[in-house]
């Protein structure tokens, strides 16, 4: 018998839940993918840090006159 032996009723409830995990995983990737190529617009998109312009603070101004 091992550490991590569950019973037949936990295995199956494991079982369940991954599969249902696995199941969500994918529906949201299919409705962020149609939302991206038909352009629906249910999502917003996400601006990464490299496409933001970032105020420059006191120390900075301070600094180049």
């Amino acid at each position: 018998m091992s550490i991590l032996a569950v019973s037949d009723e936990r295995h199956q409830s494991l079982k369940r839940f991954r599969r249902n995990a696995w199941k969500a995983i994918a529906l949201c990737a299919v409705v962020r993918l149609a939302d991206t190529a038909l352009g629906l617009g249910f999502i917003e998109p996400t601006h990464t840090l490299a496409a933001k312009e970032i105020p420059a603070g006191p120390v900075a101004q301070e600094c180049n006159p």
